[in-house]
Formats: C-alpha cells, structure tokens, sequence
C-alpha cells in the first residue's frame, strides 16, 4: 500500500525525458543486459529474431520522428544525425567510417556498445541494433537496406562494426 509518509516517496512527479517531441525511459546498461539473457534463456537461438525484429520497429518508429523534424534525402545528412542520436541516447560512441554513396555502402562503427556485454560470445550478438538500423534507414530513405556485423564487442573485438548495403 502507497504510504506519502515514508521517506523518498513516490509522491513527488518525476520528470519527463523527451527527444524529437516524444517521452523516453532511462534504464540501466545490467537492467538491459538481464532482459536480453532472459529472453534468450526462453528462447534460445530465437531470441536472435525477437531482438532484430524488436530493433526494426524500433527504428521505423524513430524514422517516422525524424520525417517530422528534417529533410531525409540526404543518407549522408540523416546518417550523422542518427549516430548523433545515438550516442546521445547512452547507447554507445558511434562514427562513420567508410562512404562509398556511389555504391550504396557504408561502414558504421560502434564503441561502449551497450547491446554487447564484453567477451560474451563467440558470435556477434547486436541483433537489436543491427535491425534498428535497418528500420531506420528502410523508412527514411524507402529503399532496401541490408546490415553485417563484422565485428562485436560480444565476440571480443574493441568496437562493433556493421558493413551497411543500400539496394
């Protein structure tokens, strides 16, 4: 039962996190980390295709934020803006690479990944990210994208790496 009278209660409102004119939740990196074991402990490999399909909607809808706030013809333009964004969320140090516009590539690399625990893996593990990027970038620009981890922190490499195909 909810008492005001005890120390610390939750009687005071808390704030409210915005960005791009929409709430967020702040959750701790171990509190992330438990959710995905968990699932993968029910799940199995499957907890792969949960985490990428999770990752997809997950950029498709902060896409749809985007649109309302920049113009989207620009990959390179909107590619900045998204790894800014990233970082800015705690998710990680994130930088372009490689830009190959003329063939549809880039290279986007990733450090302080909080979707890799060090050393946990023997294969690359960021499903969420990997699908995040591709919801994002699908819905910007309307076009395929198709993502690669190449290397993961989860593996032991330094950073996480993703090779990044526009069709």
């Amino acid at each position: 039962m909810f008492n005001p009278q005890l120390k610390g209660s939750l009687n005071v409102p808390a704030p409210k996190m915005e960005r791009l004119g929409t709430e967020w939740v702040l959750i701790r990196v171990e509190t992330l980390h438990g959710m995905m074991e968990e699932v993968e402990k029910i799940l199995g490999s499957g907890a792969a295709l949960v985490w990428y399909t999770a990752g997809k909607g997950a950029g498709r809808s902060l896409a749809h934020m985007i649109k309302k706030t920049m113009d989207t013809s620009d990959l390179l333009r909107v590619s900045r803006f998204i790894v800014g964004f990233y970082g800015n969320c705690g998710w990680g140090r994130g930088e372009i690479v490689s830009w190959r516009p003329e063939k549809g590539e880039f290279i986007f690399q990733v450090w302080d990944n909080v979707f890799a625990k060090k050393d946990s893996s023997n294969t690359s593990s960021c499903y969420f990210l990997k699908g995040f990027i591709e919801g994002v970038l699908e819905e910007l620009i309307g076009r395929r994208v198709r993502t690669e981890e190449t290397k993961c922190i989860s593996k032991g490499d330094e950073c996480c790496e993703f090779s990044i195909i526009v069709k």
